[in-house]
C-alpha cells in the first residue's frame, strides 16, 4: 500500500507540473518563459490553485511515507524535472535558446 501511495504522489506531482507548464505555454505563446516564471507568466487562478494543491499534497504524502530526504528527492525529481523540460521545450519552440 505504501508503494502505491508513493507512486501515486509522484505521478500526481508530475502531471501537475506538466499541466501547469502547458497552461503557461498556452498563455505566453510568443514569449519565452523565464526560469523564475511565476512573476512573468499569466496563469489563471484556478489552474494555479489546482496545481499548487496537487504539489503540496504530493510533497506531504511523500515526506510522510518515506524518510524526509528521500521524500524530498523523489518529489523534486517528479515535479521539477518535467517543469524544466517543458519550459525549455517551449523556449526552443519560440526561438529563445538562452540557458541559465
Amino acid at each position: 500500500m505504501q508503494i502505491i501511495s508513493v507512486v501515486a504522489a509522484a505521478v500526481t506531482a508530475t502531471y501537475a507540473s506538466i499541466a501547469y507548464m502547458q497552461c503557461a505555454s498556452a498563455y505566453s505563446q510568443e514569449q519565452p518563459i523565464p526560469l523564475v516564471f511565476r512573476r512573468h507568466t499569466y496563469v489563471p487562478l484556478r489552474v494555479n490553485l489546482v496545481c499548487c494543491l496537487a504539489w503540496y499534497a504530493s510533497l506531504l504524502l511523500l515526506s510522510f511515507a518515506l524518510p524526509t530526504w528521500l521524500g524530498l528527492a523523489v518529489y523534486f525529481a517528479a515535479a521539477i524535472t518535467p517543469l524544466e523540460l517543458m519550459r525549455r521545450r517551449h523556449n526552443h519552440r519560440v526561438g529563445k535558446h538562452r540557458s541559465p
